[in-house]
């Protein structure tokens, strides 16, 4: 009988086979974390966006700003009440931010915010308005806060 065989044992390659599968599943566990933060970082610039897009169209529209203030999640009541003030042109400007608000971030969770501020004050003397844009998604996890301040002159 010959004994100087080469070759592995099955205890080699149960071992072999056992440090295989964990590399694969440390390699899993990766990808599937980056691909999170990945999603996560896309879904911020396109809050980014949208936010920087009213604060544009705010600019856009002084002498009509303090129509914009609104929470973008409000009732058909208070939408309503909104055009019977005569300011169709915000209110669709509102309505379009809404539908994307909720296309893009999903419908709107329990931590989620989606609001407009315009302030009116008095800052050296002048008359400004301080606009806040606050949107977040994913009950409150990706949030996007922009503020700017304008001249009311």
């Amino acid at each position: 009988m010959i004994r100087n065989q080469d070759g592995f044992t099955l205890v080699e390659a149960l071992v072999s086979v056992a440090i295989f599968a964990i590399g694969f599943a440390g390699v899993y566990t990766l990808v599937g974390v980056s691909d999170r933060v990945l999603q996560n970082g896309i879904e911020r610039e396109e809050l980014n966006f949208q936010a920087n897009e009213i604060i544009e169209i705010l600019n856009s529209d002084m002498e009509n700003i303090a129509e914009y203030g609104d929470d973008l999640e409000v009732t058909e009541a208070r939408r309503s009440a909104r055009k019977s003030r005569g300011k169709e042109k915000q209110q669709k400007r509102l309505d379009r931010w809404r539908d994307r608000s909720n296309g893009e971030g999903g419908a709107k969770k329990h931590r989620d915010k989606r609001k407009i501020r315009v302030v009116k004050k008095k800052v050296g003397g002048k008359d400004v308005n301080v606009v806040a844009v606050e949107l977040t998604t994913k009950d409150g996890k990706n949030s996007i806060w922009v503020k700017r301040v304008f001249n009311a002159e």
